[in-house]
């Protein structure tokens, strides 16, 4: 019954002939809306700048003060008069880029990489600002300790460079495979673990008496040292292409 007395209802409804003209002038008009300004979009600067906010500061508290510690030790005398002063640049890198990786895990936390997925900007993207941000902060370390040794200790520069950049490179080239390889949860653990290993591995070879860092093995660290580098760019691809991004960014809005 009631399905009768709506459908005379709708019969003794007036229906107006359809008007083409006012269709296109709707049309007309909803073009002239800008729904997706430029200037309330957020730039690449912007998003730039803006991750540095979401970095623990914690993090970059621990790389500072260790950061300045390294270059306090590397100033002592004894350190230098023993000849440890090579190990402890070499150990510094592979901590350096710890200290990197337990920020970089909280990025693949779970739960982390579908609400990432749903912003504007890609995971993808978070991720490289991420390494950019942290890869800048080392250099800068690297080039302060380069330019102090070379200065008051009259050190040649390429040692400074070798002995500080490999080790670094290797250590990433391990986190790296470890986030493409293990799953989220395990990473921070891992990488604690390779970290600790490739520094006690310089240590122990150091005080075993073997001269890790004569010029007779400059070749053997440029070979390890280009090895990782090519490793890294490998895992860094494989990496972002396992993060993807937002599947399809047009319909999701990202800006480029």
């Amino acid at each position: 019954m009631r399905d009768k007395a709506l459908k005379k209802k709708l019969q003794q409804l007036h229906i107006p002939q359809y008007d083409e003209y006012k269709l296109e002038k709707v049309i007309v008009e909803a073009k002239k809306i800008d729904l997706f300004s430029g200037n309330q979009r957020m730039t690449n600067t912007e998003f730039f700048l803006n991750q540095l906010g979401f970095i623990s500061k914690k993090v970059w508290s621990l790389k500072a003060f260790f950061s300045i510690s390294i270059l306090y030790l590397i100033l002592a005398k004894d350190v230098y008069s023993n000849n440890w002063v090579w190990t402890l640049i070499a150990t510094t890198g592979p901590i350096l880029c710890l200290f990197n990786a337990k920020e970089i895990c909280n990025v693949f936390q779970p739960g982390m990489f579908e609400i990432q997925m749903a912003t504007k900007h890609s995971f993808s993207k978070v991720l490289m600002i991420r390494l950019i941000v942290f890869g800048i902060f080392d250099l800068l370390f690297l080039i302060c300790s380069t330019i102090i040794l070379s200065l008051v200790k009259e050190t040649v520069i390429w040692q400074i460079i070798l002995y500080g950049i490999v080790p670094y490179e290797i250590m990433c080239f391990g986190c790296m495979y470890i986030l493409n390889k293990c799953h989220e949860e395990n990473i921070l653990l891992y990488s604690t673990t390779w970290g600790i290993c490739l520094s006690s591995i310089i240590i122990i070879l150091k005080i075993s008496g073997v001269e890790l860092f004569a010029t007779c093995y400059f070749a053997i660290w440029l070979v390890f040292g280009l090895i990782a580098v090519s490793g890294i760019g490998v895992e860094i691809k494989q990496l972002l292409k396992k993060t993807g991004g937002n599947l399809n960014e047009i319909s999701n809005g990202t800006f480029i």
